[in-house]
Order: C-alpha cells, then sequence, then structure tokens
C-alpha cells in the first residue's frame, strides 16, 4: 500500500471517530455507570485482600504490586477491549456488509473508529476513578519512574488491544459460515475474563497452573502489559507477546479474505 492510500485510510478513520464521539455522548450517562460498575469490582478486591493481608495472609506477590495492580486494571481492561464480533457478525448475516464492500476503504475502519471514540469516551470517565481509587490506596501504590518500562507498557497495551480486536473479527468472520456465534463469543469473553487477569490477577493462581497461565494467550489482553509496568515478565513471555500479536493478526487477516471469497450476502 502506497502513502496516497494510507493517507485516505487516515483521514477517513479520523471523520469516522469524530462521527462516532457525536453519537456515543447521546449515551455518556449509559458510559459513566458502566465506567463506575468497572472501578468496583477491583475496589472491593483491594478491600479484601488488604483486610486478608492484615490478619495475616501471605499472597505470592507483594502487597505493592497486588495493590497497584488492581487500581490499573479496570484502566487496562476498558483500553484493551473489544466489542466489534457481534456487530461484524450481524453485518454479514443481514448482508450490511455489501456497502462496505463497494467502499474505496475496509469495514474494519469503522468498527476501528467505533472502538477508538467509545474508548476516548470511557477513558475520560474511567480515569478519574482510577486516580481516586489510587490515592484511597496511595500508601501501597509504586508506580515505576518515567522512562523505558513505560514505553514498554505502552507497547505491551497497543499489542493487547490489537490482539484483542484481532480476535473479535475472527470470532465476526464466523458468520461467513455459521447462523449464530453469539455462544461462541460468549465463551470467549467468559475465558478471557477467567484468564487474562481482568478479574483475578494470574499470579494469584495455584503455583500448579503457572506454566499454562504464562503461556496461554488471553494473558498478553490484560495482564501483560501490567506485569511489564510493575516489573515481573520474563525474557520470554516478551517472545510470547510479539508471536501471539502476529498469530491473531495472520489469523484474522486470512479468515476474513477467506470468508470474502465465499460471500453472497442479503441483496448482492
Amino acid at each position: 500500500m502506497t502513502a496516497a492510500p494510507k493517507l485516505r485510510i487516515l483521514r477517513v478513520l479520523r471523520v469516522l471517530v469524530a462521527r462516532e464521539i457525536s453519537l456515543v455522548l447521546h449515551y455518556r450517562w449509559w458510559l459513566a455507570m458502566m465506567q463506575l460498575s468497572n472501578i468496583i469490582a477491583p475496589a472491593i478486591s483491594l478491600l479484601v485482600w488488604r483486610g486478608a493481608i492484615a490478619q495475616g495472609a501471605t499472597p505470592p506477590v507483594s502487597e505493592s504490586f497486588l495493590t497497584t495492580y488492581l487500581v490499573l486494571v479496570s484502566l487496562v481492561s476498558m483500553l484493551t477491549s473489544s466489542w466489534t464480533s457481534g456487530f461484524l457478525a450481524a453485518g454479514i448475516r443481514l448482508g450490511e456488509l455489501n456497502s462496505w464492500l463497494v467502499r474505496p476503504c475496509s469495514t474494519h475502519v469503522n468498527g476501528l473508529a467505533n472502538n477508538v471514540a467509545e474508548k476516548l469516551m470511557k477513558l475520560t470517565l474511567l480515569a478519574p476513578l482510577a486516580v481516586a481509587l489510587g490515592l484511597l490506596f496511595r500508601d501501597k501504590v509504586a508506580l515505576p519512574p518515567p522512562g523505558l518500562r513505560w514505553i514498554a507498557f505502552l507497547v505491551a497495551l497497543f499489542m493487547a488491544a490489537g490482539m484483542t480486536f484481532a480476535l473479535d473479527v475472527v470470532i465476526g468472520s464466523l458468520a461467513f459460515w455459521f447462523e449464530d456465534v453469539s455462544a461462541i463469543d460468549r465463551l470467549r469473553q467468559l475465558l478471557a475474563r477467567t484468564l487474562s487477569g481482568a478479574l483475578i490477577p494470574l499470579a494469584l493462581f495455584p503455583a500448579a497452573f503457572s506454566g499454562f497461565l504464562t503461556a496461554q494467550p488471553f494473558r498478553f489482553m490484560v495482564s501483560f502489559p501490567l506485569e511489564v509496568l510493575l516489573g515481573r515478565p520474563s525474557d520470554e513471555s516478551y517472545l510470547l507477546a510479539v508471536g501471539w500479536f502476529t498469530t491473531f493478526l495472520g489469523a484474522a487477516v486470512v479468515i476474513w479474505r477467506i470468508g470474502l471469497r465465499n460471500y453472497q450476502g442479503a441483496g448482492a
């Protein structure tokens, strides 16, 4: 792809993001309630763990790591989330994809614009809540100083968001062959919530599961960026992150292209 098409896609993306933001503003109170609910779970976990530690419990990680992780996990979970699979599947099933196939940019640009716009709005609502939670437990919050670790964290965060979006495209693309992919999507969400570290830090699972939890892909969608920021991952983990990132993006491209070859949407 030459520079001109790339610039055109970026211009289209900017316009679509602006449009999506104007639409999302109509649901700002719903978004506010959603972000409030997102911060409640880690706040309760913090209270439970601090109480347990005060009673003599000894978790396998330091109290500062656990506190900082739980303060930040709602932000990382939101920034790496994706919800495009249902919309993509519906577009394929109902023939709405047809209109995008005759346009100069992909339907995925529209999905990405919705993702970016909604996250920008959520960030303005969730960030103050996370800051307030951090101030409440500031005695045990330990963030690294500005430097390379923050850059590595942002790279890991970008890869996590890309992996999640690519997996959404894979699941949505299954609608080329299956009438309903909602059950697959719900299973993915359940696995992701459990195995990504969004609900429970993976370091708190029994040691017998550590090998599996370290290698499985969902870890790199939430837990790994936080591990990078807080200084826990090994060199092998970085290689695994790049490997899973490449695998998910490659799978999304291949499955999408195979599906398009046999696509016959309503009205096509």
